[in-house]
Order: C-alpha cells, then sequence, then structure tokens
C-alpha cells in the first residue's frame, strides 16, 4: 500500500499506548458509549475514492471486507450490549423474592449487586493492560465468556454464597464488556463522527435498560428469577460465535516484552486492593460489627494507606492508570468527577426505587417495574434527544448544568415519597430526577472526548467511563449502609415486637421479610413507615452528593468537538 493510502487510513502510526490504562479505559462499565465502526470505514473510503491517487483493487476490496466485518462486529457489539443492560437493571427488582428463598441477609442481599459492580470494577486495570497487548476483540471475547460462565453459576446456585460468587465472575468479564466495545469504536472514528455512532449503542443500552426491570420482575413473580441468569447464555453465543470470525484492528508493532514494560503492574497491585478494601469498610454497618472495633476500623485503614501509595504511584509511572495531567484541565476533572457523582445518583435510585415500591408500597415485583417504567424510559427517550441535539448544535456545556440541577431536585422530590402515596404522586415524582440522568448520560462525557490533544483520546474517555462506574460501586455500597443504619434506627422505635415480627428487631431481615408484607396484619402501617424512612434516608444523602456534581458542573465549559484523533488501535488493511 502506498503512504498516501495508508495515511487515510491510519491518520497517524500510533505508538504503543504511554499507559496501559489507556486502551481499557475506552473499554470501560459503562457501559453508556459504544459505537459502530461501519461509518468510519465509509468514510475512510470516501476520502480515498477522491483522492488524487486511487487505490489499487486489491486495497479497495480490503476496504470493503472491513466495512462488512464492521457490520457484523457491531451487530455482536449491540447483541453484547443488550445484554449486559439487561442484566444491570433486572435484578434489584427480584432481590427481595431471592433473598426470602435463600433466607439470606439484607448484608449478602445488598452484595448480590455489590459483588458484580466491585470485580467489574477492578477487573478494568487488568483488561486494560492484556488490552494493550492483544487485540482488543480477543479481551472482549475473554470477558464474554467470564461472563456466561458466570450467569451459569449464579443460575444455578444454591445458596446466596454461590450466588454472589457467581455474581463476582460476571462482573469480572461484564463490567468491560462496553468499555472494550467503546475502545474498538474509539479507535476508528474521529470525535465528530463517534459522538453520534457512540450513542446508537447508548440507545439500545438505555432501552434494554430500561426493559430489564419489568423483564426481571416477570421472571421472579411468574416464573422464576433464575432466568434472569439462564437467559444471558443463549444471546451471549451470537458474539461469542461472531468476533473470531471478524478481527479489524491491527495488533501492536512492538515486542511483548516491550508492551509488558509499559504495564503498571505495581499501581494495578495497589488500586484493587485499596478500592476492595474501602468498599467493605463502606458497607459494614452497626449490627455486624460495634463501631470502632478492628473489623470495621482495619479495612478502611488498610484500604486508605493502600490508596494513598497509589496515588504516589501514579506520580512516578511510566503508564499511569489516572494520569496526574488529567487534573490540568478544570473542564476535564470537572467531567470526571461528575461522572462519579452521575454514577452514584443513577445506581442508587435504579437499586433503591424497587425497594421502595416493595417495601414501603407493598407491591409485588411486576407491579413495582411498572411504577418505574417513568423513570427508565424517561432516561432513555432524554439520552436520544439531547445526543441529537448536541450533535446538531456541538454545545454541551448548558446540558451539563441543566442537567445536574434537574437530579439534584429530583432526587430531593424522592424525599417526599411515603407509603401512602396514590399511583400518579409515585409516577410523577421520578419526573425530574428522571430528565436530569437523561440529559447527563451522553452529555457529561463530551469534555473527555473533545480533546484534540493526539493519542489522549483514549485516557479521557475510559477514565470518564471508569469514574462513573466507580460512582456506581459507591452509589450501592453507601447505599446499602444508610438504609440498615436507618433501618435499625427507626425499628428500635416500635421495640419490643411479637414473636411473627421478631425478626425486624434490626436490619439484617429488612430484605427477605418484604415478600411477607402483604400479608401484615400487626404493625402494618408501622413496619410499612420503616421501609419508607429508610428508603428516604437513601434520598436525602443522594441529594447532597448530586449537588456536588451540581457545583462541579460550573468548572465545565466549551471544548472543541472537531477533532482528528483515533486513539491507538487503528483498521487493520
Amino acid at each position: 500500500m502506498d503512504e498516501s493510502t495508508d495515511e487515510l487510513i491510519h491518520p497517524e502510526d500510533f505508538p504503543l499506548p504511554n499507559r496501559s490504562q489507556e486502551s481499557l479505559c475506552s473499554q470501560e462499565l459503562t457501559s453508556w458509549n459504544i459505537t459502530p465502526p461501519l461509518p468510519a470505514v465509509l468514510d475512510q473510503a470516501h476520502h480515498l475514492t477522491a483522492s488524487a491517487a486511487p487505490p489499487k483493487s486489491n486495497e479497495t476490496q480490503q476496504l470493503v471486507e472491513n466495512g462488512w466485518k464492521s457490520v457484523v462486529l457491531f451487530f455482536a457489539l449491540a447483541i453484547t450490549t443488550f445484554v449486559s443492560a439487561l442484566d444491570a437493571t433486572s435484578l434489584s427488582v427480584a432481590l427481595p423474592v431471592i433473598a426470602r428463598e435463600f433466607n439470606a441477609s439484607t448484608y449478602q442481599s445488598f452484595w448480590v449487586g455489590i459483588s458484580f459492580l466491585l470485580t467489574a470494577l477492578v477487573s478494568k486495570p487488568i483488561h486494560s493492560a492484556l488490552s494493550a497487548i492483544f487485540r482488543r476483540e480477543e479481551i472482549l471475547y475473554m470477558c464474554l465468556l467470564y461472563f456466561a460462565v458466570g450467569s451459569i453459576v449464579a443460575g444455578f446456585s444454591k445458596n446466596v454464597d454461590i450466588l454472589i460468587a457467581g455474581r463476582a465472575l460476571q462482573g469480572f468479564g461484564g463490567g468491560s464488556l462496553e468499555a472494550l466495545s467503546e475502545a474498538v469504536v474509539g479507535n476508528i472514528t474521529t470525535p465528530t463522527d463517534r459522538y453520534l455512532y457512540m450513542n446508537i449503542l447508548s440507545f439500545i443500552w438505555a432501552w434494554s435498560s430500561a426493559l430489564g426491570p419489568l423483564i426481571g420482575a416477570t421472571f421472579a413473580e411468574h416464573l422464576d428469577w433464575r432466568w434472569i441468569f439462564w437467559i444471558n447464555v443463549p444471546l451471549l453465543v451470537i458474539p461469542i460465535v461472531l468476533l473470531p470470525a471478524f478481527r479489524i484492528l491491527k495488533p501492536f508493532k512492538l515486542p511483548l516484552r516491550s508492551q509488558i514494560s509499559q504495564i503498571d503492574w505495581l499501581g494495578i497491585a495497589l488500586f484493587i486492593p485499596s478500592l476492595t478494601l474501602l468498599i467493605l469498610a463502606m458497607t459494614f454497618n452497626g449490627n455486624q460489627y460495634q463501631w470502632g472495633s478492628i473489623a470495621n476500623v482495619a479495612p478502611l485503614g488498610l484500604g486508605i494507606l493502600f490508596l494513598v501509595a497509589f496515588i504516589i504511584r501514579e506520580g512516578y509511572a511510566l503508564a499511569p492508570i489516572f494520569p496526574y495531567w488529567l487534573f490540568a484541565s478544570k473542564t476535564v476533572f470537572a467531567s470526571l468527577f461528575g461522572a462519579l457523582i452521575h454514577g452514584v445518583a443513577f445506581y442508587t435510585i435504579i437499586f433503591f426505587i424497587p425497594i421502595y415500591f416493595e417495601g414501603a408500597g407493598q407491591l409485588k415485583p411486576v407491579a413495582a417495574a411498572i411504577n418505574m417504567l417513568p423513570l427508565s424510559i424517561l432516561i432513555s427517550v432524554v439520552a436520544l434527544i439531547t445526543t441529537f441535539v448536541i450533535r446538531h448544535y456541538h454545545r454541551y456545556a448548558c446540558f451539563i448544568w441543566v442537567g445536574w440541577f434537574l437530579i439534584t431536585l429530583g432526587m430531593g422530590i424522592l424525599i417526599l415519597l411515603d407509603n401512602k402515596a396514590i399511583m400518579a404522586r409515585r409516577l410523577g415524582l421520578q419526573v425530574i430526577g428522571a430528565i436530569g440522568l437523561g440529559i447527563l448520560l451522553p452529555a457529561l462525557g463530551i469534555p473527555s472526548q473533545a480533546r484534540e490533544d493526539g493519542g489522549k483520546t483514549d485516557t479521557t474517555m475510559g477514565d470518564f467511563i471508569f469514574s462513573r462506574q466507580l460512582g456506581a460501586v459507591v452509589g450501592v455500597a453507601l447505599g446499602s449502609r444508610i438504609f440498615s443504619n436507618a433501618f435499625s434506627a427507626e425499628v428500635a422505635k416500635l421495640l419490643p415486637l411479637s414473636d411473627r415480627l421478631s425478626s425486624l428487631s434490626d436490619a439484617s431481615a429488612a430484605m427477605n421479610f418484604i415478600p411477607l408484607l402483604e400479608n401484615l396484619d400487626i404493625l402494618a402501617d408501622e413496619i410499612l413507615g420503616v421501609y419508607e424512612r429508610a428508603t428516604r434516608a437513601v434520598w436525602i444523602s443522594t441529594t447532597l452528593i448530586s449537588g456536588l456534581g451540581l457545583i462541579s458542573s460550573m468548572f465545565i465549559h466549551e471544548l472543541r468537538m472537531l477533532g482528528k484523533d483515533t486513539g491507538k488501535q487503528a483498521l487493520q488493511v
């Protein structure tokens, strides 16, 4: 291939990423933005046909072949996104049913969700390191296998501990599915085109996540909650079969040893235990261990020590996970911080709204899922509209400001929910927060994609998605602790309880008791009020945290969206 042609296909002969995380970071939970690579291929083909020196026939044929491979690859990514989003939102509405079957404690019930989010997050540096060495399609394939095996383990679990283990295995693979997909498409599109096409798969993700609670509730109430996991397996067969056959990214050119030396292994070794220990400390509550006990203090102290060591290490690492230059731009830093807070708000409401409806509202899973529809549908619709408006006007800062205002206001409005609220009020109070969450879903990540510094797109995009998923873990972990402590404090006011209600003397049975609430005839209003006030405590804390996001949005300014950075791994021609 002549040089002019190669330059058009590969705007730069990109070197090895200057950090292992660059490849993965664009891979991350998100889970939110994924892009079909076909448009970039066609755009490149258009430039080729317009050039003074047309390509040789075999080169043109290769472009066409890559175009068709891109179509098939996008289809595989779409299925992957659908399954991942469905799994992410279908479980929370079924948790009370699962807790009842396994007689699981509230702590164990929450860890069914937290285990997935935590392993999804800590696996990202590992997948990032591997994707800096091998083809991203290969790492994506590995993650699909982990996710499928985890689904099988969870679906056939005989106790809650095996279920948690299956969810952890799911998370180890599932957490990087959307991110790896985004890494592939982020490297073969320019920022101008990337934004639109990323949101095509974001649209699939949004609507799949909207259907998730209803599908999960239907399985839990009318079939078997295990189908939430079993349904993943036949769907995952499609990308598992297609990915090995359609590989279009070129591998890095440097020797394997040189690539391995670029990876911040020490940073990874410090990061994983720091995050795990801090999340453990965050979820422990006063009912399990006395405040100030070694079981509470040890993980917190060790987690902080590992975190400090990790931060220091990042200043000296050749390939840092979070390079210090990320914090030089107020706009990019505010975007990353906002991503963390958005993750907290988004996953807190997705996780705890079903608990409110089934606990305080005495609704069965399907009814609770129906009551969630305004939330999930509005998020999807508003995200889609915001996507195309920003695409047209090339302006995003005002959307971020408005989005944060609506999220903070909407979370505060949820405080008004009570156990006697009529359906119209339950539905209406979700609207403002849902609109805010939907606006920020596509808008908040643009500052991390709009940079024109060559070779830095992977890093900023990836660390943005990483921050959002970190917020998801923090949101569910912190919310579980607040809920448990508030529940214990409220139920203590009703002591002593009758023998029939004795299991509710603390928060340990709060989740597995929910399916019994519909038959409750003793202290019914009082017990429902306990669930109401426990979830209200979660809304109050989330409102305060969302306010930090609103403040951070004041530091976000417009950056150009017309750069040409296509990332590290370009198309293989």
